[in-house]
């Protein structure tokens, strides 16, 4: 690696900008936390809330671990299981907040990204984002146990941290299986292939490393819920919903009533949803998809292309992020198409793991195959080669203009990153806006 070095005068202009970029979009997000996380306004039944409240009462099934601690407190003292949760989501918000910072700090990258939609934009403190923050706070660990376990001989406390945070992710929500451990998997495939074994070999002793892994993943996907457990979990939590909204009883919640959805039918609606749109399906969606990956893909493999002008950069390497992120890229395919609509938390997955990554890995070469670091050589290569690619100002340009949605396709609604901060731009500047019957 290149030694650390400071930035030059000269950069001085594109530091200041992309500044006030991060300013500005790290405003609009804290004025959409204030207006946006109050946990007592939202219903049980919404998908913020009714999702954390899956648990164990109906049988074994997906994601009930933590809805089964909560309805274990509530057998000792009745509580408003809203607050709980706005408790858990703000913690994990900010220690996800304190570990990406860091991590750019170190490395000498800009801030500018984390404000978006692509990092932390849509998803800190925001119930929106369900277990995301928690989740993802879970990959970072993981990947450092693993790292620890592999590199250190006999370290028990590393394996033994790794293998036990690794079924609690997945308990916790599945999901959560597509961007840590492919990555891993590849990368233990490699590492096991750089000691002159076979590949069956290789494979063989990867399979049985992540072996409980695997089978925890299995567990999820095969008790993944039906009609009938959804209404006994929805019982369970009948006292609180007699204490804090007594309605809250006759429907089930959004994310309880999931777990009884027909799942060709769910995987069809998500793909035509997140390719095509909702409120305004077209095949442009595809397009401006399309757009959104390409753009995301150079936004995180050249995130110093902008100076960050108060600490060290330090020498990065585009190929060693463009192999990471390809790899992340095919293994969240699922969350892109069939399994999810929500952009504004997916696209943050790829970009979060992947600098997780990058930060704990990057100093053993090489991570992954020679063919994928030649896809990579050759994509950065075109992206160096092109002097308009490596103007910081094309950057911070991309960085305002890429349409990042927070669910479905852009402009299909109201729910872009940049529509999202001229509204709460707006609302700073006028925050008692005039009715509309009333003259100006």
């Amino acid at each position: 690696m290149e030694p650390s070095r400071r930035i030059t005068h000269g950069s001085r202009g594109e530091v200041i900008f992309s500044w006030m970029v991060t300013v500005l979009f790290g405003v609009s997000v804290a004025v959409g936390c204030v207006k946006n996380f109050r946990p007592l306004g939202l219903d049980f039944g919404s998908w913020e809330i009714s999702d954390w409240l899956i648990n164990y009462e109906g049988g074994l099934v997906r994601r009930g671990l933590i809805g089964q601690l909560l309805l274990e407190l509530e057998q000792l003292r009745l509580y408003d299981v809203r607050l709980a949760i706005a408790g858990i989501c703000a913690v994990c918000s900010v220690a996800l907040l304190w570990i990406v910072l860091r991590i750019f700090r170190r490395e000498g990258w800009s801030w500018l990204i984390i404000p978006t939609g692509l990092c932390l934009g849509y998803t800190f403190l925001n119930l929106w984002a369900r277990r995301d923050m928690l989740s993802l706070i879970m990959t970072f660990f993981i990947f450092l146990s693993y790292r620890n376990a592999v590199s250190r001989q006999r370290n028990w406390l590393s394996w033994g941290a790794f293998y036990v945070l690794s079924v609690l992710q997945i308990l916790i929500h599945e999901a959560s299986f597509f961007y840590t451990f492919p990555i891993l998997m590849l990368y233990e495939f490699h590492r096991q292939r750089m000691r002159q074994l076979s590949m069956v070999a290789s494979a063989a002793k990867c399979l049985l490393f992540f072996m409980p892994v695997l089978v925890t993943m299995c567990i999820a996907c095969l008790f993944k819920g039906d009609q009938q457990t959804a209404e006994a979990i929805w019982t369970s939590w009948g006292k609180v919903f007699t204490a804090f909204q007594p309605d809250a009883i006759n429907q089930l919640g959004k994310g309880v009533e999931a777990l009884g959805w027909d799942a060709g039918q769910t995987f069809y609606n998500h793909l035509y949803t997140s390719l095509l749109g909702c409120v305004h399906p077209s095949y442009w969606g595809i397009l401006w998809t399309l757009f959104n990956l390409v753009a995301t893909y150079y936004l995180l493999t050249r995130v110093d292309c902008v100076k960050a002008g108060i600490y060290p950069q330090r020498a990065m390497s585009h190929t060693t992020m463009s192999d990471i992120a390809l790899v992340q890229y095919v293994a969240l395919l699922p969350m892109y198409t069939v399994l999810s609509c929500d952009w504004g938390r997916t696209l943050p997955y790829l970009v979060i793991t992947s600098v997780f990554f990058y930060h704990l890995f990057k100093q053993e070469q090489p991570l992954f195959s020679h063919r994928l670091t030649r896809v990579s050589t050759s994509l950065q290569g075109a992206i160096s080669g092109n002097r308009v690619l490596t103007l910081p100002v094309i950057y911070i340009l991309l960085v305002l203009l890429t349409p990042i949605p927070r669910y479905h396709v852009p402009f299909d609604s109201l729910n872009t990153f940049q529509q999202k901060f001229w509204t709460e731009l707006m609302h700073i500047i006028n925050p008692y806006p005039f009715p509309d019957n009333e003259p100006h």
